[in-house]
């Protein structure tokens, strides 16, 4: 049995309050040491990046008398607490990529922003490609076993 092996990391994005964006950032998890990047932009605004040699699971809850039982904190919940950090007029792009020994590969980008989140996987943007250059909108293929 194989297992999922990844990388995960970020650009560089604004946040609204970047003391409470690290407090928050202490409390994600996933399967190794997450690290947080801080850089200055050409205006000296604070950016933060993030990354790890994993994925991100989730984030603990502030103290566990705020804890919900019911709610688990996972990928989901990051994403959407993650929303609340950053700067009305900027992005957050998670990239992913990672392998199961050669069964597949993934690489997918997952866009952030204070309204939205979208996700976006290598495989489908080339296939759909694909079925452009081919002139074949049905044409179709498997990237994986």
């Amino acid at each position: 049995m194989a297992n999922y092996e990844c990388a995960t990391r970020t650009n560089y994005f604004r946040v609204k309050d970047p003391e409470a964006f690290r407090k928050f950032m202490s409390r994600v998890y996933g399967g190794c040491e997450l690290e947080v990047w801080e850089e200055k932009d050409t205006a000296g605004n604070i950016q933060f990046g993030f990354g790890c040699y994993d994925g991100i699971s989730g984030y603990e809850p502030e103290s566990p008398e705020t804890a919900d039982d019911d709610c688990d904190y996972g990928y989901d919940e990051f994403l959407e607490a993650l929303q609340q950090h950053i700067a009305e007029d900027d992005a957050v792009i998670i990239l992913e990529c990672g392998h199961e020994k050669l069964r597949y590969i993934i690489a997918s980008a997952i866009i952030v922003t204070s309204k939205d989140i979208e996700s976006l996987d290598v495989c489908d943007i080339a296939a759909s490609r694909a079925a452009v250059l081919l002139n074949n909108p049905s044409w179709c293929t498997k990237c994986d076993y």
